[in-house]
């Protein structure tokens, strides 16, 4: 039988040994090869080392990315029937006395409870009926756009009324607004395409146009929200991208007042010309006819009435 071995000398003999090897010499590295060319001249092969590529190799796509924010979805809102009905309403407010529009925190008053099904934690939209959106080239009506001011969760519940605290705002929240279910709306993730370039063909799908933008913006660059006239009816879906272009006729009569906007219309009968490419839309959210678009790139300055494609 072996006598045991005590703590202390087991660890002085671990030290002892690792002192050892760090004290022992370094290999000597290869001297690098030489040959002699005739002449007597020695030559000295240099060494090379393998270097590791950081990032993809050419022709290999990179993982899909975001197309947007949060906010882009959760702030802009969604085009409906223009008589769409909402049973649940603010009627009123904690600090009704002090203001008339609210915010984060604020409490607001409600006109229904038990009555309509509200339960504590319930989240909605605050919502307000906005214009109706016209078609920026037939003139049609379609549909009236509702603006997503804010978030409201349901904190108390009696048989007629309800109490909820703003638990997000996007901008003022005006007293009247009307309360829609809340449905979260992810971000789509997608691969980043090669951008379309001047003197492109067509890809052949389907088409439309950008009929109305964020907040009025007449000039659209990159990274504001736009809406266009294409949707699921339409085979577009999240995650899709959109090439914008505009044929330039003439400033006479390229242009014409719709609403707000001074809107690009096509070019008459007859009359061909090619292509003016505008940017590009990632597509974060899409209705039966219509869908929220990001500009992913601008190359010029893109309009209310300007074309889009599937890419």
């Amino acid at each position: 039988m072996r006598p045991p071995v005590r703590p202390g000398v087991l660890v002085a003999g671990i030290l002892v040994a690792a002192a050892a090897v760090a004290q022992a010499p370094r290999p000597t590295p290869p001297a690098p090869p030489r040959r002699e060319v005739p002449g007597g001249t020695v030559v000295v092969t240099p060494q090379t080392e393998t270097l590791t590529r950081i990032g993809p190799a050419p022709g290999v796509e990179l993982a899909p990315q975001p197309l947007g924010y949060e906010s882009e979805l959760h702030c802009f809102g969604y085009l409906g029937d223009p008589n769409e009905v909402f049973p649940v309403k603010i009627i009123g407010a904690e600090s009704v006395a002090e203001q008339i529009d609210f915010t984060l925190s604020d409490r607001l008053y409600l006109n229904a409870g038990y009555d309509h099904g509200l339960k504590i934690g319930d989240e909605f939209w605050a919502i307000t009926p906005e214009q109706l959106v016209v078609h920026p080239t037939t003139g049609k009506d379609l549909g009236r756009f509702y603006q997503y001011r804010g978030r409201v969760v349901i904190d108390n519940v009696e048989a007629r009324t309800a109490t909820a605290t703003v638990s997000g705002a996007c901008t003022d929240i005006p007293m009247g607004s009307f309360l829609k279910a809340f449905e979260p709306m992810p971000i789509p993730l997608a691969r980043k395409s090669p951008l379309a370039k001047a003197g492109d063909p067509p890809s052949g799908k389907v088409r439309g146009r950008i009929i109305s933008t964020r907040d009025g913006i007449v000039a659209v660059g990159a990274d504001h929200t736009v809406l266009v006239d294409l949707g699921v009816a339409d085979g577009v879906e999240p995650g899709d991208f959109l090439t914008i272009y505009r044929y330039a006729i003439g400033r006479e009569y390229g242009i014409r007042p719709v609403g707000a906007y001074w809107v690009n219309v096509p070019p008459p009968a007859g009359v061909f010309i090619p292509r003016t490419y505008l940017g590009e839309i990632g597509v974060l959210a899409v209705g039966d006819r219509w869908a929220i678009g990001r500009v992913t790139d601008s190359y010029r300055l893109i309009e209310v009435g300007d074309e889009v494609e599937l890419k």
